[in-house]
């Protein structure tokens, strides 16, 4: 098994046709996550990589049921596309984007915890379930299905111990990067008590200051 993501998960990209948006949206589809569509304000109606394109993350929600959203856009309109992805029916936010303003960060946890919706970032490099689904900007071929669950602030530590982990024999049930600002969503203690929960995770590797 897994937390957070596996097969059933449904992915939109909010930012999908700017550069980043883009790129990744490829990438994770390459690799076999489930996007099922995107967000970019006016471009309705077009494509990206096969991927369709809606005006809001109520119209991507509404056309293809999606239950998770990952953010790729500019640090001054983070705040807005993630009040954006909690109001809109999104259960799993993923906000990518560093150098949000911290006040705008704080807004927007609290409203998320208000509403009941998951949020991993800002400032990470996302999650992964091998072999399931990748929401996120990971090198996935250092990654393999396993059973060990990987929480980590840092994105270049998380390859580093991963690599290692996986050239050990050890491979992963998820691994996820909670992001290094000082207000973050989902944290270590959060994700423990997952992992716990987790019948097929039987061993944690914690990276970073908890």
């Amino acid at each position: 098994m897994s937390i957070l993501i596996n097969k059933d998960t449904k992915l939109i990209v909010q930012g999908i046709t700017g550069r980043d948006g883009s790129f990744h949206a490829s990438k994770m589809k390459e690799y076999g996550t489930n996007v099922v569509g995107g967000t970019s304000p006016g471009k309705a109606g077009q494509e990206v990589c096969g991927i369709p394109v809606f005006n809001t993350v109520k119209d991507a929600v509404a056309a293809t049921g999606a239950n998770t959203s990952i953010i790729f856009v500019p640090a001054p309109f983070a705040k807005d596309a993630m009040l954006e992805a909690i109001d809109g029916g999104i259960k799993l936010v993923i906000c990518i984007t560093e150098g949000v303003p911290t006040l705008d960060a704080v807004l927007a946890q609290r409203y998320a915890r208000i509403k009941g919706v998951q949020v991993i970032g800002p400032n990470c490099p996302g999650l992964i379930s091998p072999e399931e689904s990748m929401a996120g900007i990971m090198p996935t071929n250092i990654f393999k299905k396993g059973h060990t669950g990987v929480i980590s602030r840092s994105g270049t530590l998380t390859y580093e111990v991963v690599y290692n982990l996986t050239q050990a024999g050890l491979g992963q049930s998820t691994a996820v990067g909670v992001g290094g600002d000082p207000v973050v969503g989902l944290y270590f203690e959060d994700l423990l008590r997952m992992f716990q929960d987790d019948p097929e995770t039987d061993s944690i590797a914690l990276i970073g200051e908890i």
